[in-house]
């Protein structure tokens, strides 16, 4: 989304941009990891800043906080110490959530004050979704409004989704972790093969797995999943271009049960929508508020028979054609989201 905001913002509504990268983390295992080369990238990165912002005579700071991760909020600490003296105005983007809950739950006294000092009374905060904004409300911003997700069309000549023959074939896209919802999914579609007999045929239900693992033990735990279940269970790799549309066009529906505890508005659900494809997630985070009520099916975290069931129903049952994409087409595209982003930062 950062992407996004850097290529298509500068210029919408007089709005004059310049990025400063902070590329702290190697891959998806490094994220949040403490590593004594970070903290030279993030000092490099906030000086760019503070020049920038004397040479160009810049006002506002945009940012993106951490979520409730204690090495990810003292990268907060210093960088918005040693950046936001440099600017008039604050702007707080909250991609992820839960901030608010770790700080009143695990926080020290002193955390609590550092975080209130660096974070609290931006001018603008930016929700993802109207069940997002305790974050920001709890640091004390001045204004909070909310501007959805928003992605470019994947599919603009999208001509009609794969028929419904075995196996129905559910796709999870992202990092694959516990978290993510990665095992409830492949339990769930086990589950359900076993309340369809097919009498040694193809199994009524395959998932693919597409993304990285956080770790080897994660990996190897899907593997012997795998080999336990070869002809339900595949992990296809990191997927990009060509090979991750051909993906969306071989399956029949997208299931993403995450119960991630900083969990915003995942974009996979939105290009699962772009595609078309129902959705079988959790209530957790936007995602209520994201899918149509028509296209989706929301159960409970970490509730293995209502997931089952839930997929089990939309390969019996699968939505209306069309119903999933004017959803995203009215509501997630990019240039909405980018034109709503801009409305927001003017006001501030």
């Amino acid at each position: 989304m950062v992407q996004a905001l850097v290529d298509g913002l500068a210029g919408r509504k007089g709005i004059e941009l310049h990025h400063v990268n902070l590329p702290l983390s190697r891959d998806s295992g490094d994220i949040g990891r403490i590593r004594p080369g970070k903290l030279w990238v993030l000092l490099r990165a906030c000086l760019k800043a503070r020049r920038l912002a004397r040479a160009e005579g810049l006002d506002t700071l945009y940012y993106v906080p951490a979520p409730g991760k204690r090495s990810a909020l003292y990268r907060d600490w210093i960088a918005l110490g040693m950046c936001r003296p440099a600017f008039r105005r604050l702007v707080l983007h909250w991609h992820a959530c839960g901030l608010g809950e770790w700080l009143r739950i695990r926080a020290t006294a002193a955390e609590r004050r550092l975080t209130l000092r660096s974070l609290g009374g931006a001018d603008l905060s930016i929700v993802l979704a109207e069940s997002l904004r305790a974050d920001a409300d709890l640091l004390g911003a001045k204004r909070v409004t909310v501007v959805p997700n928003g992605i470019a069309d994947p599919c603009p000549c999208l001509a009609h989704a794969p028929g419904i023959n075995n196996p129905f074939c559910v796709l999870f896209l992202g990092l694959c972790s516990e978290e993510k919802g990665l095992f409830d999914v492949a339990e769930a579609v086990v589950a359900a093969n076993q309340q369809i007999d097919v009498s040694g045929k193809a199994p009524a239900l395959a998932l693919t797995a597409a993304g990285p693992f956080p770790n080897s033990a994660t990996r190897d735990r899907f593997s012997r999943l795998v080999a336990m279940h070869p002809a339900a269970l595949r992990h296809a790799g990191v997927v990009t271009g060509e090979q991750k549309h051909l993906l969306f066009l071989q399956s029949h529906a997208m299931c993403l049960p995450t119960h991630y505890p900083h969990e915003g508005q995942p974009l996979v659900l939105l290009e699962a929508m772009a595609y078309d494809l129902p959705v079988v997630s959790t209530r957790w985070g936007a995602i209520p508020e994201t899918v149509p009520a028509g296209g989706a099916q929301l159960v409970s975290p970490k509730n293995l028979p209502e997931l089952t069931q839930a997929l089990l129903s939309v390969r019996a049952s699968p939505p209306p054609a069309g119903i999933m994409r004017q959803h995203f087409l009215s509501r997630f595209s990019l240039t909405a989201h980018l034109d709503a982003l801009a409305r927001a930062l003017q006001s501030a």
